[in-house]
């Protein structure tokens, strides 16, 4: 029996597996053929009529192999050593490559060897790099606890409206404020030799503080300007862009990322104004005046729920394809319990995402994260559901109050204290470290645990303030989707 390892090349597009990055060091791995080895209990397989996606459930290292590989697997299902193998089986020099590749990237393991052991080794030397900073890339400046419209679903004040923070008097970022934010951000990038300094403008609707935001444009170029690039966005509805704010974000760089949920039916089931109004036309007017002003929006977000979901089709796509956009990014509403069953969510998005692919749109989600983390090995990288979970982002409310995310309740420090956020013991510490990977009691033997990591924090908080199923019905779903995409990557590899 031969087996040869059919290894994808990596894809352009994120959410595509690709050869993990700890195998082509160990290719010329010598080989013990007296060593007692075994099929690791993390490994996963997701298998159709010609080939198979593999991938450690702990450490990830994603291949795309012949399914004779799993019958290798099923060799080793008990402990056998290679020499048994060879002795029963002919394997050439593809073979030979192939074996060394799974002992190198822990598919196969000495009998009794400690994966879990070694994962939290690697841990410790994450939390070093947590307690000295060094992990912070991102700011986030919640610009307004307020907003012009009432989306249903809001993800920011449905989780607020379960803490004291959506009581806070100072619903406006003052200027000081963010101005105080932005020369502590500034400060630990400096700490760690840092020159690209990210800023987002967030909310509720950061464009209620226009005024604002543009005087911070102005001040971040002129008192940092010489030491840090700077990359400005923005998560606004787009209702309030005026040819005005149109020409100075553009002018700034300012990343522009809004909403449409779906075309102007199923879009105003969901997204409407203080009284209830549809808002289709509101945000396509702000993106048409951004287009006017040689500045249009590379894609749009879609929040889904059980009112718009049946007018999730190809026309969203049809749409944005006709105003020159190429992602698509749509998420399952994070909170809200969806009285729809998750099979017909998975047929629905997958038929999306291959319209899209006709476009060459990406389609991408929370549900798709699993999967383009399975490209990182938490050996290697810091693995993580979000950039917040990780400690990347800090996100500074107008009343002066850190979070890792801009919805969260979880406060991990304060303004005044900025200086010491990361210090052991403190908020941040404690929550990057509740989230890193092999850390989350949950999530032990799940298939998707190192990729996963918990799933979306403000899905937990949310759930467990209001006692729902939210947190395991969004696990199931995110295994179901990380196995509807990877057959659809076997299925493309085919053709």
């Amino acid at each position: 029996m031969i087996w040869v390892s059919t290894l994808k090349k990596e894809a352009a597009m994120s959410g595509n597996i690709r050869i993990g990055k700890g195998m082509a060091a160990f290719q010329n791995t010598a080989v013990n053929q007296k060593e007692i080895l075994v099929k690791s209990s993390f490994v996963q397989v997701i298998q159709n009529r010609d080939r198979a996606v593999i991938w450690h459930s702990l450490f990830g290292n994603p291949q795309i192999v012949s399914n004779e590989v799993v019958e290798l697997f099923d060799f080793f299902s008990r402990s056998n050593s290679l020499s048994s193998l060879t002795d029963e089986y002919d394997i050439n020099e593809d073979g030979q490559r192939v074996i060394r590749g799974l002992i190198a990237t822990c598919y196969l393991i000495p009998v009794n060897f400690d994966e879990r052991g070694i994962l939290s080794a690697r841990m410790k030397d994450r939390e070093a790099e947590v307690i000295s900073g060094s992990q912070v890339d991102y700011l986030g400046l919640i610009m307004a606890e307020v907003c012009n419209f009432a989306c249903v679903y809001c993800i920011h004040f449905s989780n607020l409206g379960t803490s004291d923070r959506v009581n806070s008097p100072q619903k406006i970022m003052a200027f000081e404020t963010a101005k105080d934010a932005i020369d502590g951000y500034l400060s630990i990038l400096r700490q760690h030799g840092k020159k690209t300094a990210n800023i987002n403008f967030g909310g509720g609707e950061p464009l209620l503080a226009w005024l604002i935001i543009e005087r911070l444009l102005r001040y971040c170029q002129t008192e940092y300007g010489s030491e840090f690039e700077f990359k400005f966005s923005i998560n606004t509805n787009a209702s309030l862009i005026t040819p005005a704010i149109a020409k100075r974000l553009k002018e700034h760089g300012v990343k522009v990322s809004s909403s449409l949920d779906g075309l102007r039916e199923g879009n105003d089931l969901v997204r409407q104004t203080q009284s209830g109004r549809g808002t289709f036309d509101e945000i396509t007017r702000g993106f048409d005046c951004l287009a006017e002003h040689g500045y249009p929006l590379d894609g749009i977000a879609v929040t889904i729920n059980e009112r718009n979901l049946p007018f999730l089709n190809e026309a969203i796509i049809d749409w944005a394809a006709a105003h020159h956009m190429g992602e698509v990014r749509i998420d399952i509403d994070v909170v809200g319990i969806i009285d729809i069953s998750i099979d017909k969510i998975a047929t629905r998005l997958m038929m999306v995402k291959r319209h899209a692919k006709k476009y060459g749109i990406e389609i991408a989600g929370f549900w798709s994260r699993p999967v383009e983390n399975l490209n990182n090995s938490a050996l290697i990288s810091h693995v993580a559901f979000c950039g917040g979970a990780r400690g990347n982002s800090l996100c500074v409310s107008p009343a002066g109050g850190i979070y890792s995310c801009g919805y969260s309740n979880i406060q991990i420090g304060s303004l005044d204290k900025m200086a010491s956020l990361h210090e052991v013991g403190g908020e941040y510490h404690h929550f990057v470290l509740g989230h890193l990977t092999g850390n989350i009691e949950m999530c032990r033997g799940c298939a998707i645990e190192g990729q996963c990591n918990g799933g979306c924090n403000i899905t937990h908080e949310f759930a467990g303030v209001n006692k729902t199923a939210k947190v395991e019905r969004m696990c199931s779903f995110y295994r179901r989707m990380t196995t509807e995409l990877l057959l659809e990557q076997l299925k493309d590899v085919g053709s």
